[in-house]
């Protein structure tokens, strides 16, 4: 079999993997104006996403230091592209499958200077968020864009995004059912990560994305006797954000079951073994949530897997 010639690329944000990178990290995240648009200059956001970092480190590095000591993010989406990648030979695909990230290890640059020592000309990226947005999905395709053709590199259509895919729903609604079981008059509450309006304003279509995957999933749950909710998560900056937050929701539940599912996230990371599972569980218990359960991300479900699998030998095909 002759070698490839195209490289499938993983895409992520990427986190830091121990305390010495969060500054580091924090600083790749806001001086980033495709992920972060501070309201100022574009020359004066490296600047103040200094500051920012300086000021959020210390905090930022406490949280990490209660999950482990850092992002388990990169441990995880390697066992997804090692999944993917034995998949994608099974179904008689040799492509290399590689990931990406952001903001950490590893970077686009580096990636493609040794998928060109490899012969590589073509770029099929594959997103690990289930669903379309500018600021995500967005920020890793045009980084790409713009570094493909200085290494003579072709970018693909490639996936970006499954919000309503079979294999991506099933994924998420396995883990709902098991959890129905134990508590049948629970709430089950779909958390997202937030996004300033003024990008939702501007065409970003995030929240379409997430309404298709709530509406989705809840088509198959049917009706259940402790309803559903949608909130978000994760805002930063006095700006407006998409609501209604998690932390309004939770006030509204006391004295009920509460389902926490996390939608927009496919791996486990500071937004879920933190945010949701530390800090809105300790909330909860204040506001009096008589039970209050976190489902898993899909990591490496089968079901997740087959989503994955079959969306980029679509792609490759096309």
């Amino acid at each position: 079999m002759s070698a490839p010639h195209t490289a499938v690329l993983l895409l992520n944000l990427g986190g830091p993997v121990n305390l010495a990178q969060v500054e580091p990290f924090l600083f790749q995240l806001f001086s980033d104006r495709d992920l972060i648009k501070l309201p100022v200059p574009g020359f004066v956001q490296p600047l103040l996403a200094r500051l920012i970092a300086k000021s959020r480190a210390k905090g930022a590095r406490a949280r990490y230091a209660e999950i482990g000591g850092g992002s388990p993010l990169l441990r995880q989406s390697a066992a997804q592209a090692g999944q993917l990648r034995s998949a994608l030979r099974a179904a008689g695909h040799s492509e290399p499958v590689k990931l990406v990230f952001r903001t950490t290890q590893p970077r686009a640059a580096g990636m493609l200077r040794a998928l060109k020592m490899q012969g590589i000309k073509r770029l099929l990226p594959i997103t690990l968020y289930p669903h379309d947005c500018r600021a995500t999905t967005g920020s890793s395709l045009r980084e790409l864009e713009e570094m493909a053709p200085a290494f003579g590199m072709e970018l693909m259509l490639g996936v970006w995004s499954y919000a309503t895919d079979p294999d991506y729903l099933s994924a998420i609604e396995a883990p709902i059912r098991e959890a129905l079981k134990e508590l049948p008059e629970a709430t089950v509450l779909f958390s997202a990560h937030s996004l300033p309006k003024r990008q939702i304003e501007s065409g970003d279509p995030y929240e379409h994305e997430i309404h298709a995957t709530v509406d989705a999933l809840k088509a198959r749950l049917g009706d259940i006797p402790g309803g559903f909710q949608l909130a978000y998560q994760s805002k930063v900056g006095p700006v407006r954000w998409l609501g209604p937050n998690v932390s309004e929701t939770l006030k509204t539940l006391t004295g009920r079951d509460v389902i926490v599912v996390p939608i927009s996230f496919v791996s486990e990371h500071i937004e879920t073994l933190h945010e949701l599972d530390i800090e809105y569980a300790h909330l909860a218990k204040v506001c009096g949530v008589r039970t209050y359960r976190r489902v898993p991300t899909p990591g490496i479900n089968p079901a997740f897997i087959r989503c994955l699998t079959r969306k980029t030998i679509e792609a490759l095909k096309g």
